[in-house]
């Protein structure tokens, strides 16, 4: 697993490359006081292309930022940020995320 850093405003998010592949990326968004996995899920391992997961603001590896108020919103644009940085990709997301 690899991780870079994406720029939200203040804030630095953690982008996990899980595994690498060929074709469509999956961008994996975890649920609310979690963060990405460290491996990719069994239920994720038959998918033929890269797999990616990102830690939204004040949660993981990603900064948290002073005074904490992140919104829906942020963590919306947070997500959009990894997208804009991947390009096409399929999202999976398990509680705030989905």
């Amino acid at each position: 697993m690899s991780t870079e850093f994406l720029t939200h405003y203040r804030v630095q998010l953690a982008l996990h490359h899980l595994r690498d592949g060929a074709g469509r990326t999956l961008l994996l968004l975890h649920g609310l006081g979690e963060q990405s996995p460290t491996a990719v899920p069994d239920w994720a391992a038959s998918w033929p292309g890269p797999v990616v997961a990102l830690d939204f603001t004040g949660h993981g590896a990603s900064t948290v930022p002073a005074g904490g108020g992140y919104s829906a919103e942020i963590l919306l644009g947070d997500a959009d940020i990894a997208l804009a940085h991947l390009g096409e990709a399929t999202v999976v997301g398990r509680g705030l995320g989905a």
